[in-house]
C-alpha cells in the first residue's frame, strides 16, 4: 500500500490536506495509508520506532523546533527512507533553500485540492 506522511504542526493544515487526498482516494478508487504528524520530531520518532517507510511526505516548513528543512536532511540520511518523496508546504516564498533536499516539489501556501491531485498523479505514475 501507498504510504503518505502529512507533517504540519498547524492541525487545520494536516486536516485540509488529508482531506484532499482522501477525496482524491475516492475519485481515483485507490486507498492510501495517511499518517498526521505535528512536528518534526515526532515524525522521526515515529519513522524510527515503528519502522515506517513513506512513500510520500508533505512536510511544512515553518514548525516550533526542527524546521521540515531540517526534518528532511535527517530522513533523507535513513537508508530506509531515503527513496521518500518529499513535497514541502510552505508560506516561505524563498523556495531556493530547499533545493539542497532535491524535493518532489515546493507549494505556497493555502495549498489547493488541484495541486494535490498532480502531485499524486506524479508519484503514482512514478511507482507504476
Amino acid at each position: 500500500m501507498f504510504s503518505i506522511g502529512v507533517c504540519d504542526d498547524r492541525p487545520l493544515c494536516r486536516q485540509l490536506l488529508e482531506e484532499f487526498i482522501l477525496l482524491y482516494e475516492k475519485e481515483k478508487g485507490i486507498l492510501f495509508d495517511i499518517h498526521q504528524f505535528g512536528s518534526g520530531e515526532e515524525l522521526l520518532e515515529e519513522l524510527h520506532k515503528l519502522d515506517m517507510i513513506l512513500d510520500l511526505l508533505f512536510l511544512d516548513n515553518s514548525m516550533k523546533k526542527l524546521t521540515g528543512l531540517e526534518t528532511a536532511k535527517l530522513i533523507q540520511q535513513s537508508d530506509s527512507m531515503s527513496a521518500c518523496s518529499i513535497v514541502f508546504v510552505t508560506a516561505d516564498d524563498d523556495h531556493d533553500q530547499f533545493m539542497q533536499i532535491q524535493p518532489l516539489q515546493v507549494v505556497g501556501k493555502p495549498v489547493t485540492r488541484e495541486c494535490i491531485d498532480a502531485i499524486l498523479d506524479k508519484v503514482l505514475a512514478e511507482k507504476a
